[in-house]
């Protein structure tokens, strides 16, 4: 993916819908992702100016737990 600003609803890996739940609205804790855990070197992949601003897809979440 080329480097652009992501919105807050697409994946900063990928730019596919993140379907975050915190930015359609639900209650903190909500959104799928609340109960997942993310592995350090998949967060280490996000870019630094979207670092906070978008959360990762559970494609790209379920792609880093299957490995290489």
């Amino acid at each position: 993916m080329e480097q652009q600003a992501i919105e807050g609803t697409r994946c900063p890996l990928c730019g596919k819908d993140n379907k975050c739940g915190n930015v359609a609205g639900l209650p903190h804790g909500a959104c799928w992702c609340s109960q997942k855990k993310f592995p350090p070197h998949l967060l280490e992949r996000i870019p630094n100016e979207q670092r906070n601003r978008s959360c990762i897809c559970e494609s790209c979440l379920k792609e880093a737990q299957l490995g290489p």
